[in-house]
């Protein structure tokens, strides 16, 4: 199924938590001591899930938090104790990350997981969605300026650019933006 990262001070803390989560089956497990062990694991490797045992032995762990959702698509499970539990969340909610609060009930834990896991997918396919409508304003752009270029240099009107742009796309079976491009290069200094 999924990878998880586990990271506490204590390797018996790990262990325990993998203990926990192991009926939900995932396919690997690793384990980190530190925030900054953490970060080096990041660097060369995936996970599905990471789940910080505050306090670190090098730091509290929000940052750490902060910077895995910046740099991948991990779904991240920080365990506080209980009296910081809001603090900590008004930290990390622009992460999506999760807090629990500390003496961990081992049934909401196993309920939060798959939760926590299909928030991540969420997020993966609203970010994906993002970047998909940010490559669609930019070819809208680029093609926007090539019409500009056929209008100032051709002398033909809005109307004349764009069929332009698209019977070029057509009879070279390519993308229109491809078409703005060569236009692009063509006219613009």
């Amino acid at each position: 199924m999924e990878k998880v990262l586990i990271i506490s001070t204590q390797k018996e803390s790990s262990d325990t938590l993998f203990d926990i989560i192991k009926p939900l089956d995932f396919s690997s497990y690793d384990y980190a001591a530190s925030g900054g062990e953490a970060r080096r694991k990041f660097d060369y490797m995936d996970f599905d899930l990471t789940i910080i045992n505050t306090p670190l032995s090098d730091e509290f762990g929000t940052d750490l938090a902060l910077d895995i959702a910046e740099k991948s698509l991990s779904a991240i499970l920080l365990l506080v104790k209980s009296d910081i539990k809001e603090q900590v969340q008004d930290k990390v909610s622009v992460t999506g990350a999760f807090v629990v609060g500390k003496p961990i009930n081992r049934q909401v834990l196993l309920q939060t997981i798959p939760f926590v896991l299909n928030s991540k997918q969420i997020i993966a396919t609203l970010r994906e969605q993002n970047q998909a409508l940010k490559r669609k304003v930019d070819d809208v752009k680029v093609i926007e300026r090539a019409k500009f270029c056929l209008i100032k240099y051709l002398g033909l009107d809005e109307k004349q650019a764009h069929r332009y742009i698209q019977k070029q796309a057509m009879d070279m079976r390519i993308a229109p933006r491809a078409v703005a491009d060569n236009i692009l290069k063509t006219y613009e200094i």
